[in-house]
């Protein structure tokens, strides 16, 4: 029993630090409309793939952890569409907004899968609204409403990044309620016994 403690404590600074960094890589991103044409697409490929890589590492851990694989996809679709934009930079406008477009619906459809299998205390309302906003994120892009060319890329995205950022620290604050839950607990089953 006493060997899960460290695991849950290096899973909850995990969760916290790529909540910070989502937040992070979102601010990057809203602040990315100030280029223009395809360096803006560069950065933001750069971007979408690093947040990408964070998001797989935290499903990584939520798979790792029985609550279903659905986070690994998404961060996984968000590192090839990061990828995508990479690669081919001077892509028209219309394609790009369309594979965001894609990924903000995808991953927002996943992240409600993956909200079913949380608790009330794992922030599964935070995840539920997150998942939402994602999905609503990526209609928008793909009607172009309220606004859209390269601007709307960097701040969709950013918003999206920063919200995912807010919901796992939301979770890492659900994970150390459980923990401190679980540590009155074992102390009372401790107190019974003696």
């Amino acid at each position: 029993m006493s060997e899960s403690r460290p695991v849950f404590a290096a899973l909850t600074r995990g969760t916290h630090v790529l909540g910070v960094a989502m937040i992070v890589l979102g601010v990057l991103a809203m602040l990315t409309p100030a280029l223009a044409g395809a360096p803006m697409v560069i950065l933001l490929g750069l971007l979408v793939t690093v947040g990408g890589l964070v998001l797989a590492v935290f499903g990584w851990r939520a798979w790792s952890a029985g609550k279903g694989v659905f986070g690994l996809l998404a961060g996984g679709l968000a590192v090839v569409c990061g990828l995508a934009l990479l690669f081919n930079p001077v892509s028209t406008l219309e394609t790009v907004s369309t594979l965001v477009a894609i990924y903000l619906v995808i991953g927002g459809a996943s992240a409600l899968v993956t909200s079913s299998g949380l608790g009330d205390d794992e922030g599964r309302a935070w995840v539920w609204a997150d998942a939402l906003l994602s999905i609503a994120l990526g209609v928008s892009m793909w009607v172009g409403w309220p606004f859209s060319g390269l601007r709307a890329l960097g701040i969709l995205i950013g918003v999206r990044f920063v919200s995912a950022g807010a919901v796992l620290l939301r979770v890492e604050r659900g994970m150390q309620q459980a923990a401190a839950g679980a540590a009155a607990l074992r102390s009372r089953l401790a107190s019974r016994r003696e």
